[in-house]
């Protein structure tokens, strides 16, 4: 890191109101060069194209910024859940639908394998084993085992006639067997065979083989395989969660997304094997058990200690649809002694959930409603919601596109008795409008926000429930980023909680939806906005101080633009350049400045620190993160983008240079 004198540049005001006279600046650098300088009077150097000014007054902070800005969004979609986090390895594991045909292969020596209808607790297929005195057997590769690691699991089977026998194999990618186990079982009827294997070799495509010898023949049904470690730990695949662990979510929204608007809640609970297939109809039509659902994301949320967004369905009023809906919310709240607190205790959890928010659907507009036949069903569900969670927050959906005042508008008007929180979306998709699209979105908040200020229901708070710049993940995505997170700072609590989408993807899946976490069956890697936002969140302060935005021309005497204010002129201001704020920590021993330079050309922020609270030997680190614009992580390489730490002299007057494309954070602790 650099260390250079204070520099001018340009004054740039933040986007949702004017501080004067300079909004607190916050930057995530790019490259690491920060420079700093004790006496702003130096003669200003010439290689940086502008500056940004950022006066921050300890003692007089401007608002507060609610920590709900970072929480995070969890649908099912590009194998997000399935096939990512959730940990089954089994891909298919019931046979329903076109799940043999498209994950297991059948291997028969004088036996047969066969695909049969028969009823099997809420399924219609399984498979037939019959050796003949030779064998059959079924097969599924892409399994990933690591040596030494405790794997278990199950299998359900039947056995019909004869007396067949079953075991399981593993094998590596080269065919040599590396763990196998005996499955026994009784005479008659379904039942659990239970198995356990430690593999001799770690293999990222090794395969698992049920084979049957002897003679008869044996039904095999729902089949899972998960690392032991996992399936005790609430059958979380352990990098992804420690992934999502590195976000520290305040709130987790689930299950959608446009998913939430098909999820058959009921058909999600209770022992896996009794619960329903369903084909993931709203991305892509692949398979879910639906294995992962209401217990197993509240039990998420724990581990996480992240606070449930639940996400009902809402597709009519008519009051079958209004029941299912409210009789999710019974299950998760009621006291065990009632009808659904029973159901929920059996499936392990007396104690009711605190869910602190409840939203009624998502984008109805996608399922043909208007906001006038939307906001009817807000009162509908709003109302009975009131009298069932009165503790929980209803969250009602505002407009889905930031160029569309006409919908959140009418829900505020028809509906806002009946909910407390407004969820827009606010994507940006044009990936060349990483900044602009900033400012757009930024623009239509203020504007929301003075609608509602100026309702009848001026109690209302905003939420982004969706955003990000969506299709793609390079460094655009991160600058962007940058730049949506500290607009949100600024504007809370006006702003009172925020989550990007999407979270996670399969690398394997529809690269159209952009995602912070990368993954395939093996590994994962961060795009850039999960940089970013984790830079942010670890730096997190809950006291805004100043703000600013654009760059000016740099003058000799920088000095000048703090200590004459009220009489200079600053010339040529720049949007798209720096955008910057500055909080503080709760008890004051902390200030914390993140900032972003969206132009392609170095800019430098200019920093003075004033207030009681300003100690002369505090110390300064600071994070930078660097890239090309079309810069990404990859497998291979997951740590092309990444935070670089460093340190600076402290001074109440401070000059840092951001280079081209970079973020910066900066930490004065004491």
């Amino acid at each position: 890191m650099e260390l250079f004198p204070l520099k001018p540049k340009s004054i740039k005001l933040s986007f949702f109101k004017i501080i004067a006279p300079i909004a607190v600046f916050g930057f995530l650098q790019t490259i690491v060069s920060c420079s700093y300088v004790s006496s702003s009077n130096k003669e200003a150097e010439k290689d940086s194209s502008g500056v940004a000014v950022l006066l921050v007054d300890t003692d007089h902070p401007i608002s507060t910024v609610d920590e709900d800005i970072y929480g995070q969004f969890l649908e099912h979609i590009n194998h997000s859940v399935v096939d990512g986090l959730y940990a089954e390895q089994v891909q298919g594991q019931g046979f329903e639908g076109k799940d043999f045909e498209t994950h297991w292969k059948a291997v028969e020596n004088n036996g047969k394998v066969a695909l049969v209808e028969t009823p099997f607790e809420k399924g219609t297929k399984s498979i037939r084993l019959s050796p003949a005195n030779g064998t059959a057997a079924i097969q599924q590769g892409r399994l990933f085992v690591k040596k030494d690691i405790a794997y278990n699991g199950s299998l359900w089977l039947k056995p019909e006639n004869g007396k067949p026998g079953l075991q399981l194999n593993i094998y590596d990618s080269k065919k040599n067997q590396i763990a196998r186990a005996s499955l026994a079982f009784s005479d008659t009827g379904w039942q659990e065979v239970k198995f356990a294997f430690t593999p001799s070799q770690t293999d990222t495509a090794a395969v698992f083989e049920i084979i049957a010898n002897g003679t008869g023949s044996v039904l095999i049904d729902f089949i899972s395989i998960m690392r032991a470690d996992a399936r005790a730990n609430g059958k979380f695949r352990p990098d992804l969660l420690e992934s999502l662990k590195g976000l520290k979510p305040t709130f987790i929204r689930w299950p959608g997304g446009s998913f939430a608007s098909t999820y058959k809640w009921q058909d999600g609970i209770g022992p896996a094997v009794s619960r329903v297939y369903h084909p993931n109809v709203m991305w892509g039509g692949y398979s879910d058990y639906y294995g992962f659902g209401t217990d197993e994301f509240l039990e998420l949320c724990r581990q996480l200690d992240a606070d449930p967004l639940i996400t009902l369905a809402a597709p009519s009023t008519k009051p079958e649809a209004v029941d299912s809906a409210m009789n999710w919310v019974h299950y998760l709240i009621d006291p065990p002694t009632t009808q659904w607190g029973k159901m929920r205790a059996a499936n392990g959890h007396p104690q009711p959930y605190r869910i602190p928010y409840i939203q009624i659907d998502n984008e109805p507009m996608n399922n043909g409603f208007t906001p006038d036949t939307y906001a009817e069903i807000v009162n509908v569900y709003g109302s009975r919601l009131r009298k069932i969670a009165p503790n929980s927050k209803i969250i009602a959906c505002g407009q889905k596109r930031s160029n569309d005042l006409n919908w959140s508008q009418k829900v505020i008007d028809i509906a806002g008795n009946n909910f407390d929180i407004l969820g827009c979306h606010n994507y940006e998709y044009e990936p060349e409008n990483f900044a602009s699209g900033v400012q757009r979105i930024s623009n239509y908040l203020v504007n929301l926000d003075q609608y509602i200020r100026n309702s009848s229901h001026p109690a209302i708070k905003i939420a982004i429930l969706e955003w990000s710049l969506c299709r793609t993940y390079d460094w655009r995505a991160g600058l962007h980023v940058a730049g949506s997170l500290i607009a949100y700072e600024h504007l809370s609590p006006a702003i009172d909680m925020t989550c990007p989408a999407l979270l996670m993807r399969n690398t394997t899946d529809n690269p159209e939806w952009r995602a912070f976490i990368y993954h395939d069956h093996v590994s994962w890697f961060p795009g850039s906005g999960y940089v970013v936002e984790k830079l942010f969140r670890d730096h997190y302060a809950p006291v805004q101080l100043a703000s600013t935005s654009g760059t000016y021309r740099d003058i000799q005497k920088r000095s000048t633009f703090f200590d004459d204010i009220p009489q200079m002129k600053p010339e040529d201001w720049t949007p798209g350049t720096i955008d910057a704020i500055a909080t503080k920590s709760e008890d004051g021993k902390r200030v914390v400045i993140k900032a972003v330079n969206y132009a392609g050309v170095s800019n430098t922020l200019l920093v003075r620190l004033q207030g009681a609270s300003v100690a002369g030997n505090a110390s300064v680190k600071t994070y930078t993160v660097k890239a090309a614009l079309n810069d990404s992580a990859s497998l291979q390489h997951p740590d092309i983008i990444k935070p670089v730490e460093g340190t600076a002299s402290f001074a109440k007057d401070m000059s840092f240079k951001m280079e081209p494309y970079s973020v910066l954070v900066v930490e004065v602790g004491r």
